[in-house]
């Protein structure tokens, strides 16, 4: 694969990581603000980023959807995005229990709430300020 084809996979994949981010800020918005997909598109921004940033390294990401396994992976390449171990197994834990349904809510305290709507809100719009900055590489 050429560097080209690399560069396009990449912009594609913070192509559709930007298209999650829109979807959150336009939920956050909502004056009835919809939970449990604030937490799920958020969890799927940082897991496109995550996966570019990966791809813009010559690196292939697994098809998993655990962030904090996918982070491991891009401190192997001496990346750092500024978002906590905690936080990532937090958003991990959003994606399987959110698609899901018949399994036990987000948390062992069920359904995802608006405190959960705010960390993955901050987490985000954290993590799109290092995006801008370094251009999610």
């Amino acid at each position: 694969m050429s560097v080209n084809d690399k560069k396009i996979i990449h912009e594609k994949w913070l192509a559709y990581a930007q298209d999650d981010l829109k979807i959150v800020f336009s939920l956050w918005r909502k004056k009835e603000k919809i939970h449990r997909g604030i937490c799920f598109h958020s969890q799927q921004y940082v897991e496109k980023v995550l996966k570019g940033i990966l791809e813009a390294h010559n690196k292939k990401p697994p098809r998993v959807h655990d962030v904090a396994a996918l982070n491991e992976l891009c401190k192997g390449i001496n990346i750092k995005i500024p978002i906590s171990e905690d936080n990532l197994q937090f958003l991990s834990s959003v994606y399987i229990d959110v698609r899901y349904p018949p399994d036990a809510g987000l948390l062992p305290g069920g359904e995802p709430t608006e405190e959960h709507s705010k960390l993955a809100y901050k987490i985000v719009k954290e993590l799109e300020r290092w995006v801008s900055k370094s251009g999610g590489k």
